[in-house]
This record gives structure tokens, sequence and C-alpha cells, in this order.
């Protein structure tokens, strides 16, 4: 599996010790930016700091792709969310980083109403502060 990272210190990373102690922090304060249910918060419970970004280590060692750390576990910390430049300071520029709703024709369809959206989905990306109105 190609990483669409293109730069990460994971060595900076555990040296900042366990950060799943932050992460649930942001979850209780309602700060993280993804939907989060209650299996996730749990997950956090760990004392080895690399289960705060690969989860399900407890059960194997080769965790499959939703064990992998989320784009919302990032920016719990890194927070400066201002699209697609901050995002070139983790990832390629023109990496495919879209979700598969974001089809072509993405922007015609969600503003017809034709597509339900729930906008806390969009603010891993986007910022907890964006409004439509900023893209259109």
């Amino acid at each position: 599996m190609a990483t669409r990272l293109a730069r990460f210190n994971h060595q900076l990373h555990v040296k900042m010790g366990n950060l799943a102690p932050v992460i649930a922090a942001a979850i209780d304060k309602k700060t993280y930016l993804s939907p989060a249910g209650p299996e996730l918060r749990s997950t956090l419970n760990t004392q080895n700091p690399c289960e705060a970004c690969h989860r399900g280590l407890e059960a194997s060692d080769r965790p499959d792709r939703s064990g992998l750390p989320q784009m919302a576990d990032c920016v719990v910390c890194h927070n400066q969310i201002d699209p697609p430049y901050s995002c070139e300071f983790c990832h390629a520029k023109g990496a495919k980083l879209t979700p598969a709703s974001h089809t072509p024709d993405f922007l015609d369809t969600h503003t017809s109403g034709k597509l339900e959206l729930d906008k806390t989905t969009c603010a891993v990306c986007h910022g907890r502060k964006f409004h439509c109105l900023g893209c259109h």
C-alpha cells in the first residue's frame, strides 16, 4: 500500500510519548475533527504509545487499514487547516486526498441538495470554521 504522506518523522512522534491521552482529550472536548464513536474512544485507553496511532496492535501485529492513523488524529495537534496549502506540509503536492464522494460533478451535486452530507465529515480536511461560501 502506497503512503500518501510526503513527510513524516516517526522517530520524533515516538519521542513525544503516548499521544493516546491527547487524542482522547480531543474526543472528550468535541474538538476531534471526525465522528468518533465509543469504540474509538475506548481504544485510546492504552499504555502502549504505539497504539495511540496504530490501533488494533493488541489483537495483531499486522492490523488492517482501519488500524492506521487517521487524518483526524494528526489534526489534533497539526490544526492549522488551510487547504490545499496546509495539506502540502505533510502530503505530496498533487496527492489524491479527496474522498470518493468528490466526483467531478461534486460541486453541482452537493449544492443541488441531492446529497445529504454531514458537514462534520468535511471538517477533517476543511476545518471546523469553514463555510460553504468560502469555496463558492
